[in-house]
């Protein structure tokens, strides 16, 4: 049966609840018409003019991606700086756009769930803040570090004690530097989130919870594959005659 954009935004809905975004946030759709016809949707992490061109060859008539744009207030669609010529080419494809952030952060699953499972976690709970924490096979910090880069690539750094025995794990995809006590207090011998100040993950140490930071792209990127399955399972759920792909474009594949 044809699907239309407000029926992918529905299926979207279940995955990533609207009422889980925070209040400064800008998800939804943020370009396109709901009654657009379609086919074939392209998730990414986020919108840039190789993931456009990426839809435009599969044929892709939305987007779904991680990040938003817009993100901070636009006066103009000039095409004169990078934001505005993307802004531009968005609307002359006329391709639709949904943003899933800070409600698929929040949602369980979700992506710390997909992080907490590419870093082979083990009995999973829940944190605060969309937050996952679970069990790992003991190792000393600087191995999990390497495990960490190694599932994730990138650049990784540690903070801590090479050789501390590291046995439960808080990860919280992106920019997650102010909740490190949320992870102390849930009884995480060490944090990994996407981006940490260096004085606040000193401090983190001083307050006796380990620190590594692998990157916001490179935590956040495993949730686009959860969300695009997520999606095609709840599209074929109800015999939606819809393509869901994960970009191939981007530089955490």
């Amino acid at each position: 049966m044809a699907v239309t954009v407000a029926e992918v935004l529905a299926l979207l809905e279940r995955i990533a609840p609207a009422e889980l975004a925070e209040e400064w946030d800008n998800v939804g759709l943020l370009a396109g018409s709901r009654t657009a016809t379609v086919e074939t949707v392209l998730c990414a992490l986020e919108l840039n003019a190789d993931v456009l061109d990426e839809a435009a060859s599969l044929g892709a008539q939305l987007i779904v991606t991680h990040h938003p744009i817009l993100f901070r207030g636009r006066k103009n669609l000039c095409s004169d700086d990078p934001e505005g010529r993307l802004l531009c080419k968005l609307v002359k494809s006329d391709v639709a756009l949904v943003a899933a952030h800070t409600n698929f952060d929040n949602a369980h699953p979700g992506v710390n769930d997909a992080l907490a499972a590419r870093l082979g976690l083990e009995n999973v709970q829940p944190g605060a803040h969309g937050m996952c924490v679970g069990e790992i096979s003991p190792m000393a910090l600087e191995c999990f570090a390497d495990m960490v880069r190694c599932n994730l690539g990138g650049a990784v750094r540690r903070y801590g004690d090479g050789a501390r025995v590291i046995r439960r794990a808080a990860v919280l995809g992106g920019a997650g530097e102010d909740f490190a006590r949320d992870a102390l207090a849930a009884g995480a011998d060490v944090y990994v989130t996407g981006e940490m100040g260096y004085h606040r993950a000193l401090s983190a140490v001083d307050d006796g919870l380990c620190v590594v930071e692998a990157g916001h792209a490179a935590t956040e990127a495993p949730a686009v594959f959860l969300l695009a399955d997520a999606l095609q399972t709840a599209a074929d759920a109800l015999q939606y005659n819809l393509r869901v792909l994960c970009s191939q474009r981007e530089l955490f594949l």
